[in-house]
């Protein structure tokens, strides 16, 4: 979808602090003989702060960092999340609510896996072009995985996984940045990529069935050879390129304007991959800041996003791309414009004017 006037208005994270594999590795948490070969740093490890306290203190920092106005001003509350949230039966949207937002905010939990916050950004802007009385949206995500049904250190070989949380304002008159088109796409047939072959009911955490993408990877690719092949990995790649190729065109941009690439943080080995399909550098990617926090849910493409603008890896006329990975199998891309470094205001920041 190519997006018109929509903008980056602020951006908020809550990284926690880090643990490093070594530590994890001298607690038996970690296999010392893998700190070499998958090149892991550490994870963001939130301890006992529940994900929708991260997601507060994520809005809190979007709002007092970027000069922004109250939260009860928005027009629109959307909160992808990946893992469990806090009480069966509960909505961790609430929790903004009745600590920051009020009532009156439309407020919707999203659950599109691992490309929540492109996807939510999608509907975020729709949601705002379809009424010129709508004027801000919140784009918010946080995870804690640090629960007894998931090993953050060996649920995925050769990746780790952290927690954080990122919120991010999207407007319709100014901003830190310009979002320039977003896409997001399900490929059906790659619908059993993470059920490792259990039954959908009970659902696993109802049972305590602990969750290992290792485990159910590994099942579903036995299941493809014994079945049809391994086509669908094609299938997957094919569609990466065409979200990517379709963001851009939209954005009026080539690869050869994108500045940096912001892919899930994971495995070596898979950012090899779509670095060898899109004909990019490492220099390009976000791979130096992702093995340092590890995956972290939807917010991953966000929180490197927050960290390049915070360093100088990411300057004013600079273009990022996102590419986005979730199960069922999702597949998304974002494209943008950085516009600013520092807080901005309405008039204070000219539009780039598309190709």
């Amino acid at each position: 979808m190519r997006t018109s006037n929509m903008f980056v208005r602020s951006l908020g994270v809550f990284v926690p602090d880090i643990v490093t594999v070594e530590q994890a590795a001298r607690e038996g948490l970690y296999p010392a003989a893998e700190i070499e070969r998958f090149q892991q740093i550490g994870a963001a490890v939130a301890g006992d702060v529940p994900a929708p306290e991260m997601a507060r203190r994520a809005v809190l920092d979007a709002y007092e960092r970027w000069g922004e106005s109250s939260p009860r001003e928005l027009d629109l509350l959307l909160y992808p999340s990946v893992w469990h949230q806090g009480p069966n039966g509960w909505q961790p949207q609430h929790y903004l609510q009745m600590h920051l937002l009020g009532g009156h905010v439309p407020a919707f939990e999203i659950r599109s896996g691992c490309v929540g916050m492109i996807s939510s950004l999608e509907l975020a802007a729709s949601y705002l072009q379809a009424d010129q009385r709508r004027e801000t949206a919140m784009v918010v995500s946080a995870d804690n995985h640090g629960t007894p049904l998931v090993d953050r250190w060996r649920m995925t070989p050769g990746a780790v996984i952290g927690d954080a949380a990122c919120a991010l304002v999207l407007g319709k008159e100014y901003g830190m940045a310009e979002l320039l088109a977003v896409n997001a796409t399900t490929i059906p047939e790659a619908d059993a990529v993470n059920d490792g072959g259990y039954p959908l009911f009970p659902p696993d955490a109802t049972v305590g069935r602990g969750l290992s993408f290792g485990d159910r990877h590994e099942e579903f690719r036995q299941r493809l050879l014994k079945a049809h092949g391994t086509g669908i990995h094609l299938t997957i790649q094919k569609t990466m390129m065409q979200q990517v190729e379709q963001t851009l065109d939209e954005a009026g941009i080539g690869l050869a304007d994108v500045t940096r690439v912001a892919f899930p943080h994971g495995r070596r080995e898979d950012l090899d991959g779509q670095m060898s399909w899109l004909g990019i550098d490492e220099d390009q990617t976000t791979w130096d800041y992702g093995r340092r926090v590890g995956h972290c849910g939807a917010v991953d493409q966000f929180i490197a996003f927050e960290h390049l603008v915070a360093t100088g890896g990411l300057v004013a006329g600079d273009h990022l791309l996102m590419v986005g990975f979730g199960s069922g199998t999702s597949v998304a891309a974002a494209a943008f414009r950085v516009l600013s470094t520092t807080p901005v205001t309405k008039g204070s920041v000219t539009r780039g004017a598309r190709a």
